[in-house]
């Protein structure tokens, strides 16, 4: 099964979940196309009144007698017939069957529908009009209905599509996100499930309704002449060719034209994401240039699908226009040389009337609006099979950091966290192809419950990366993480964050209130938690005399805020987990030194009865008190593990060339 069919698939599974209302929705389609085929079928009974001068009740009178004539004499060829005649003998029952069934018909329709059918030729005309507009508006009724449930139908199914979409996402790993990049997702959430959401609708309305009307139609132009009917369906097969000639064109140039989107919002998001530095630096240009670039790449793909789509819709129609014509040709020369043969093929049971060819051009004509529409829409389709592709790709995508089949328990870390010949390698390659190098290299460190573990390095050292292998943000290449013995990877990563606080040097907060950014560190806090948690961050000051207090909604990315009180919010939202273990990632090295202070006491006193980790490249002497031992990496390995003391004596050299802060009055 190819890429496309699965998509398909996958959509249907998601729709199968509505199947009460999808069996609604095709219920309306087929009475709509019943209508649309008996509007176009009343041609007949016009074409008669008016042109023929005969009113309906004399018509199927004159038709009754003259059918059972021609039966009496296929009759009557048939006696005369000898017995050893097979293949004349069958022919001549075969039509005689065929005027049978015509005066059967006929029959009921007099006996049923006729009494109803006035005499008068204008007020039949009459009942004609009246039995149109009410067979219209019905059809409109049944028309709103259908748009209706479908409707209701590609929202749910565009919803949990979406969720299903979120929910991927959340699960993958940190390396896996970045590689995807944040505007890629907001294009796949956003552009792509837009496209997919327009091709389920064409789906539920379009493919269902227009071939049910075309298919109507046709069987009704069957009924009318089955031969000539035929000879227009055999060109449907062209009409299959020419949709998938330009169908594998238009999902290329659709997925070209999603990249190029994606790439516009990287634009935005990189743009106004650093406005600060793109206003500081005076670096319109440079961003205009780019977004003018994904903007051009856009029309580009884009005026590709609309040129695609613009030469599908006429040669769509034409052909359509050819199948009709294969059987109006032959049926014009039918009526006009009053003859049911061509070329000694038999088209007809008996010459045609110009009521019976106006009505089978009437149903024929009619399965050109279905082609129209249904070509006018194909660009569509591949567009949202385009999107299906890129969603279903990130919904099927596997995270790095797999959950443990049969996970242990962990109770709250109390002795030995340990790091065991760890290296680890960032996923891709360079220009040539060549893997990335190793960021950690055999790297191997015991860190005892309760200590305060300084990890500094230089730029690219390792320090970020290292401690991203605790919360099990990436797994190691090789080697193990192991927790009072048990190695990370064999719990579940929920249980093992939940011992896990974390403060960042890019504080993020949310778009919400102080109380809800601090409760986020643990939703089950209570009030009286989250109030002694602001006390314990120092917070609860600044907090108190804000308008609102807690219920203070700080903007996008605490913005509303300063540098130093983000940071305590965000150590707040660290003490309310109350974690065993507690990573700062360079967590003072934005703040002043007054916030620096403030971190200091908060951490003398919360890091009791803990194990602190401080991502550092420069250690401020206002930590070295609480600083048990310093580990020392470079360029991916452990250069140095000991105390400052310990350092100084027998590593000096290495603290010198990282430049680390170590100011010899405090070490002594």
């Amino acid at each position: 099964m190819d890429g496309s069919m699965q998509n398909y698939v996958r959509i249907s599974l998601y729709v199968f979940r509505y199947r009460k209302l999808v069996t609604l929705s095709v219920v309306c389609a087929l009475v709509v196309s019943a209508f649309w085929a008996m509007n176009l079928s009343l041609a007949f009974p016009v074409v008669k009144v008016l042109f023929e001068n005969d009113s309906l009740h004399e018509f199927v009178d004159k038709e009754i007698a003259a059918r059972q004539a021609t039966i009496a004499e296929h009759s009557a060829t048939l006696q005369k017939l000898p017995e050893s005649d097979v293949k004349r003998r069958a022919r001549v029952q075969y039509l005689m069957g065929e005027q049978s069934g015509y005066v059967l018909m006929l029959t009921r329709i007099r006996n049923s529908v006729l009494p109803w059918v006035p005499q008068d030729r204008f007020d039949t005309m009459a009942a004609i009009l009246a039995i149109l507009l009410l067979a219209t508006v019905v059809k409109g009724m049944f028309i709103y209905f259908q748009e209706l449930l479908v409707g209701s139908i590609v929202q749910l199914t565009v919803n949990a599509i979406r969720q299903d979409c979120f929910r991927a996402a959340l699960r993958l790993d940190i390396q896996s996100l970045g590689n995807i990049g944040t505007p890629s997702l907001m294009s796949r959430m956003t552009n792509d499930i837009e496209q997919m959401t327009q091709a389920i609708r064409v789906f539920g309305v379009t493919l269902v309704r227009e071939p049910l009307k075309a298919g109507a139609c046709t069987i009704w132009a069957f009924f009318v002449n089955w031969r000539l009917a035929l000879l227009s369906v055999t060109m449907v097969p062209l009409l299959g060719l020419v949709f998938n000639f330009f169908g594998k064109r238009l999902r290329r140039a659709s997925h070209r034209t999603m990249e190029s989107m994606a790439r516009i919002y990287e634009c935005i998001a990189e743009t106004f994401g650093a406005a600060r530095i793109v206003i500081a630096f005076s670096g319109f240009r440079k961003h205009r240039r780019q977004f003018l670039k994904a903007n051009r790449d856009y029309y580009t793909g884009s005026m590709k699908i609309v040129m695609l789509g613009a030469l599908s819709r006429p040669i769509s129609e034409t052909m359509g226009v050819l199948c009709v014509f294969a059987a109006l040709a032959p049926g014009a020369y039918l009526v006009l040389r009053q003859t049911d043969t061509i070329l000694g093929i038999q088209l007809a049971a008996e010459p045609m009337s110009i009521a019976e060819l106006a009505t089978l051009y009437a149903l024929l004509a009619g399965t050109l609006d279905p082609v129209r529409k249904l070509s006018s829409v194909f660009e569509q389709i591949k567009r949202g099979m385009a999107g299906c592709e890129r969603v279903f790709g990130l919904i099927d995508q596997r995270t790095t950091v797999p959950e443990p089949p049969t996970p242990r328990v962990l109770i709250p870390h109390n002795s030995l966290i340990s790091f065991r010949n760890v290296s680890f390698r960032y996923e891709g390659t360079d220009t040539e192809g060549i893997p990335r190098p190793l960021a950690l290299r055999n790297i191997s460190l015991d860190i005892r419950f309760g200590e305060v573990i300084a990890v500094v390095g230089g730029n690219g050292s390792g320090k970020s990366t290292l401690l991203s292998l605790l919360p099990r943000f990436m797994d190691p290449a090789e080697g193990q993480v192991l927790i009072d013995g048990i190695d990370i990877r064999e719990l579940r990563t929920s249980e093992l964050r939940s011992q896990i606080g974390l403060v960042t040097q890019e504080t993020f907060l949310f778009n919400d209130t102080i109380y809800e950014n601090i409760r986020y560190g643990n939703p089950t806090a209570t009030a009286e938690m989250i109030h002694q948690a602001a006390e314990k961050a120092q917070a609860a000051g600044f907090i108190n005399q804000l308008p609102e207090g807690y219920q203070t909604v700080i903007g996008e990315k605490g913005g509303r805020l300063s540098g130093g009180q983000r940071q305590r919010i965000a150590l707040a939202r660290a003490i309310v987990r109350n974690p065993s273990i507690l990573i700062l990632d360079e967590a003072t090295s934005a703040v002043d030194s007054h916030s620096e202070d403030v971190i200091h006491t908060v951490l003398k006193d919360f890091a009791v009865g803990r194990t602190v980790f401080i991502i550092t490249h420069s250690l401020s002497s206002a930590f070295l008190d609480l600083v048990t031992r310093i580990a020392v990496l470079e360029h991916g390995q452990l250069r140095a593990v000991g105390t400052v003391a310990e350092l100084q004596q027998h590593a000096p050299s290495v603290l010198h060339m990282l430049q680390v802060d170590i100011p010899q009055t405090r070490a002594a």
